[in-house]
């Protein structure tokens, strides 16, 4: 049961990827560079260690990103003195691309769900809740590095069994 739900759940998010990634092509951003911008118009300015945890990547791969969206003239350095940390921000035209990206996002993540019933959207929401807190649960416990497949993982409220869902 367990790895047709995970599967299902790679698939709604390949999906989802997918149509994501369409949209942000049209404005000229893969999907890492438009999460970079949303995070920067979120919070202003970030350091690209403070981006790289945001984003769930390493931050040479952040470095990366940041050096693509500088040359098109998205984002910018922050000045500081202490130059062992680069901080970034928008610029006006990436505050303006990723304004209308956003709108573009929201319009087309409405279409998406558009006939979904508020009760199974709500549903889906607590369920999805659930899975979220799983994962992030499973991820703060220590895994074995060196074992190639567990029979069985702790997650504190009980044993699951990874071979029998």
């Amino acid at each position: 049961m367990s790895s047709k739900t995970y599967g299902l759940i790679n698939e709604v998010f390949l999906c989802g990827d997918d149509i994501d990634r369409r949209l942000f092509s049209r404005y000229g951003l893969t999907v890492r560079q438009y999460h970079l911008l949303h995070w920067l118009a979120r919070r202003e300015q970030a350091s690209l260690t403070e981006l790289a945890k945001l984003l769930l990547c390493d931050k040479s791969n952040v470095t990366g990103l940041a050096r693509r969206l500088e040359a098109a003239c998205l984002i910018e350095k922050v000045p500081s003195v202490d130059r062992r940390f680069t901080r970034v921000q928008l610029t006006a035209e990436g505050k303006r691309i990723h304004d209308a990206t956003e709108q573009a996002l929201n319009y087309s993540i409405a279409c998406r769900f558009t006939g979904m019933p508020e009760a199974d959207h709500a549903q889906l929401q607590a369920l999805l809740q659930q899975v979220y807190e799983r994962l992030h649960q499973y991820l703060q416990t220590p895994q074995d590095p060196d074992a190639e497949t567990h029979d069985y993982v702790s997650h504190g409220k009980g044993v699951m069994s990874l071979g029998s869902h």
